[in-house]
C-alpha cells in the first residue's frame, strides 16, 4: 500500500488519527517531528550552531528520506510540509486533510503554534485543501470513526 500522509492544524489529533489508523490497517507509523529531532539529534541546537539555512536545509533531508518510506501512514506538520515545496515529494502518497473548524481549533489550543494556525486560518485551510486527497471535517467525531472514514476512502 501506498504511504498516507495526515496533515492538519492540530498535530497532536492527527498524531492519534495516524497511529489508530496505522494499527488498522498493519502500517508503520511515523511521527515527523519527532524523525526530525532524531535525525539532527536537536534542531535547538543546530540553529544555534549552524543557523536557519543549515537547519531548512537538513529538515529537507529529513522530509526527501521520510518520503521514500513505504506503506507508512506520515504524520507531518504544516511548517514541514509546505517548507521548500516539500509536498511535492509526496505525489504518490495519500494526503488526508483532518480538518477543524477555526472556532473548534480556537478552542482546542492557544499555543504559538496554534495561534499562529489561527492568524493564517484561510492561507493554511487553501494550501491544505489544494493538496490534499482527501478533506475530513472532523468536528467532534471520535478518533475510531476518523480512521474509519479515511479508510472508507482509501477503498472506494
Amino acid at each position: 500500500m501506498k504511504n498516507i500522509v495526515i496533515l492538519g492544524l492540530d498535530y497532536e489529533y492527527n498524531i492519534k488519527v495516524g497511529k489508530t489508523l496505522s494499527d488498522n490497517l498493519g502500517m508503520f507509523f511515523l511521527d515527523f517531528k519527532e524523525y526530525v529531532e532524531y535525525n539532527l539529534f536537536s534542531t535547538k541546537d543546530m540553529l544555534e550552531k549552524c543557523g536557519k539555512e543549515y537547519l531548512l536545509k537538513q529538515e529537507k533531508k529529513c522530509v526527501e528520506s521520510a518520503s521514500e518510506f513505504e506503506n507508512t501512514v506520515i504524520c507531518m506538520p504544516f511548517s514541514y510540509f509546505f517548507e521548500q515545496n516539500a509536498y511535492k515529494l509526496f505525489k504518490s502518497a495519500y494526503k488526508v486533510y483532518v480538518y477543524f473548524s477555526k472556532n473548534k481549533l480556537s478552542k482546542l489550543y492557544s499555543g504559538d503554534t496554534i495561534a499562529v494556525d489561527l492568524i493564517a486560518f484561510n492561507d493554511r485551510d487553501k494550501d491544505l485543501t489544494n493538496v490534499s486527497d482527501l478533506k475530513l471535517c472532523v468536528g467532534n467525531k471520535k478518533i475510531t470513526t476518523v480512521c474509519q472514514d479515511i479508510s472508507k476512502n482509501l477503498e472506494g
